[in-house]
């Protein structure tokens, strides 16, 4: 195995329960996505941008363990964790992987990681796949051989987000994991969709099914909408300068960020010095800094780097005028869903699942960017505008908050589980 693949130091020892004359000694469950961890020398796991500790909670009150197969990196001496999420903690344990998702990778990797793969579903009473995922695919064909039960997580397309990554790789490779992920929806005995259609009509499965959004938020306090009214009428009467706000992955081009600063460029030519723009998120923002240099808007781009999931984000969110969602894939993008929660007006492409979230009036194609740029300054110029959307996207959020979506996500894993335990106690 390639040095730069490693595994948690627990991941045997705790991993390693035993079926025991037809009865579980513990709920084991393998847990499948491409999702990048680092790990720290003292052999922490961290996660930049999403899965903190909290995510594993979901499965940690049905299973007894998780173990966490995804890609893997060392943490840079000089990398602020601060700004990363802990991912790891009691009752879960990774299994870290080279990248599989390049032909050089898959050619170099590809063998150890699905023999690796194998010994760790043999291992497990069950598996969960997240889509679009190289480490699933390989761990499906594992599972299903040796009759393991499997859900799948259908969070995103894998056509959309290959096609659109940016690489001119993904141009091919996009039609393979598109039919890559139907097969695995379509065969999974559990499925659990993030939309409430769009994917569904995607990836059709013929197992037992649900939808609920992976967003985690609090019920919405009375006093948010208050506080965002306030501060439309602050900025109508006082402040100018409206904060237009985009989160997302900046390593390619699926979240829009190129055309946001085009569409931006745009918007400083019709009403010069009406806003600044920040975007939060991963990757090296170099390209598109020098994008915006070359359209002479770059003071007024800001790139804020990560924060911590939860209330870091939220404070961020509340100091955004508009938020926008220029994709060009997603299932139901839950920094969307939590921009709305916080009385954000959203602008937001007709990508996957978004048109469920948001009024069919501030929607735009992905890489429309002249229509983009003109509901920027429709909404920037209507205060009424914003406080109609402000409110609407508020009450939309609340159905997506955890109140609502915790009793159905529960309900459907405790349904997996006790369809796992009676798989492995051959009922």
């Amino acid at each position: 195995m390639s040095k730069i693949a490693f595994c948690d130091k627990r991941e045997n020892k705790r991993f390693n329960c035993k079926l025991l004359r037809g009865t579980l000694e513990c709920m084991r469950i393998l847990y499948c996505h491409d999702n990048i961890y680092k790990q720290s020398q003292d052999g922490m796991i961290y996660s930049p941008g999403q899965f903190p500790y909290a995510y594993w909670s979901t499965f940690l009150n049905v299973f007894d363990h998780v173990l966490v197969a995804g890609r893997g990196q060392s943490l840079a001496p000089d990398e602020d964790v601060s700004k990363l999420n802990v991912s790891g903690g009691d009752g879960v344990s990774f299994a870290l992987f080279p990248n599989i998702n390049s032909p050089m990778g898959r050619l170099k990797y590809g063998a150890s990681v699905s023999q690796r793969l194998c010994k760790l579903v043999e291992e497990s009473d069950g598996v969960i796949i997240r889509a679009v995922s190289d480490i699933g695919w390989l761990a499906y064909h594992h599972a299903r051989r040796l009759k393991k039960p499997i859900a799948m997580e259908m969070a995103a397309c894998a056509w959309d987000s290959t096609w659109n990554h940016g690489n001119p790789f993904g141009k091919i490779y996009a039609p393979i994991r598109y039919c890559r992920d139907k097969i695995i929806t379509r065969h999974a005995d559990y499925v659990i969709y993030v939309s409430q259609n769009f994917l569904q009509s995607r990836y059709p499965t013929e197992g037992i099914s649900s939808h609920a959004s992976n967003v985690r938020i609090d019920r919405i306090a009375d006093d948010v909408i208050e506080k965002r009214l306030a501060r439309i009428k602050f900025k109508q009467e006082r402040d100018q300068t409206y904060h237009i706000g985009l989160i997302g992955n900046i390593g390619n081009k699926i979240k829009g960020l190129a055309d946001a600063i085009n569409a931006l460029s745009i918007l400083e030519k019709e009403k010069p010095g009406t806003f600044v723009f920040h975007h939060l998120g991963p990757g090296d923002p170099g390209p598109h800094r020098e994008q915006a240099r070359s359209l002479g808007i770059d003071h007024l781009i800001h790139f804020d780097g990560l924060l911590q999931t939860g209330s870091d984000v939220l404070g961020w969110l509340d100091q955004i005028d508009l938020y926008i969602q220029p994709s060009y894939q997603e299932g139901v993008p839950r920094a969307t869903i939590e921009a709305m929660s916080r009385g954000c007006p959203v602008i937001g492409s007709t990508a996957g699942g978004i048109p469920e979230l948001i009024a069919g009036q501030w929607l735009h194609k992905p890489g429309d960017v002249k229509t983009l740029a003109q509901k920027m300054v429709q909404m920037i110029e209507s205060p009424k505008a914003q406080i109609e959307a402000a409110t609407d996207n508020v009450a939309r959020a609340a159905h997506y908050t955890s109140d609502v979506l915790v009793p159905r996500r529960n309900a459907f894993w405790t349904s997996f589980a006790e369809f796992t335990q009676g798989a492995n106690s051959g009922q």
